[in-house]
């Protein structure tokens, strides 16, 4: 009966540098769970008060008295003010104007905001829910004011409506930075969300554009991207030009290595380029076919000889 209340999860994220995508737990610690091997990576990025990413879940019209249990897990790069935690969003199923948000207090004691692993159970009785909505009237609760859901749910308005979205959320807070946080488990009732993407689905970060100019002495290793930590950089495409009469080969690799040479199997982008005769060129890699670094290598630009700050790059890529 749970199966049929809830759908297939997607990912979405608001903010000026939030984002969310799908991850491959492929390395410890993030190969320890998730029954599909996928994790639903949030990053809630700078906070100014509206912050976020979350992954949402349809719910088929389910009352709130149906709604009886909930348990999550999540990986944390680093401790933070808030946690992941829930929202229940509502609505009169008669009316669609009538609609609210029971949302769980990010920061509340119990739900778990600590670098690593955390789960949370949720708790029916515990004083952690607020909501805000549109067309509450005939409620006895107060829009702002935390109550238990056990009160949501003896609510004479919102007892009558039904859930239409479930939804983890990360972000909210004020200020500060809210680095990855990794959704690997989530049961709702007797069923198991499974985590994974579908076609076209964001897999990894969003799409990152960095512009970087060699320094004298060119010809030494210089690093063009640094990834977040335990994450790899796939490239998509690889421009660059020379405003140097002297021609000099352009190298991007992956890896600190002191040239392409060094690391044959981490090779990205070579090209022969001066002004007389080439001064500019640029490759863009179709999906299925990108390059893709180990974690936490980084992509290093160099060129064979000293043209000083006459080497241009810029690199399009993502991180997963």
């Amino acid at each position: 009966m749970d199966k049929l209340f809830f759908g297939k999860p997607t990912l979405r994220a608001y903010g000026a540098d939030a984002w969310a995508g799908w991850r491959k737990g492929e390395t410890s610690p993030l190969d320890q769970k998730s029954s599909t091997g996928w994790l639903a990576d949030l990053y809630g990025g700078t906070q100014s008060g509206d912050d976020w990413a979350r992954v949402n879940i349809p719910v088929f019209e389910m009352r709130l008295q149906e709604f009886y249990y909930a348990h999550w897990s999540y990986y944390m790069t680093n401790t933070e003010t808030m946690g992941v935690g829930m929202v229940i969003w509502m609505h009169d199923p008669a009316d669609f104007d009538k609609r609210a948000e029971i949302t769980q207090l990010g920061g509340v004691s119990g739900l778990a905001k600590s670098s690593g692993w955390n789960s949370h159970i949720l708790s029916f009785s515990t004083t952690q829910f607020f909501f805000y909505g549109e067309n509450t009237t005939g409620t006895t609760l107060t829009a702002g004011t935390t109550y238990t859901l056990d009160q949501f749910k003896a609510d004479p308005l919102f007892s009558r409506w039904t859930v239409y979205r479930i939804t983890l959320e990360y972000g909210w807070e004020a200020s500060g930075t809210f680095e990855d946080a990794y959704i690997a488990d989530i049961k709702l009732n007797d069923t198991m969300i499974q985590l994974k993407p579908s076609v076209g689905d964001n897999i990894g970060s969003e799409v990152k554009t960095i512009y970087k100019a060699t320094a004298t002495d060119s010809s030494t290793v210089a690093t063009a991207i640094t990834p977040t930590t335990g994450k790899k950089v796939r490239i998509i495409s690889v421009q660059a030009c020379s405003s140097s009469a002297t021609a000099a080969n352009i190298e991007v690799y992956f890896g600190t290595g002191a040239n392409i040479t060094t690391t044959v199997t981490k090779a990205i982008f070579l090209a022969n380029l001066d002004t007389d005769v080439r001064p500019y060129e640029g490759m863009c890699w179709p999906a299925g076919c990108q390059p893709v670094g180990a974690v936490d290598d980084v992509v290093s630009v160099r060129t064979s000889v000293n043209i000083t700050s006459n080497g241009l790059f810029v690199i399009t890529y993502k991180e997963e």
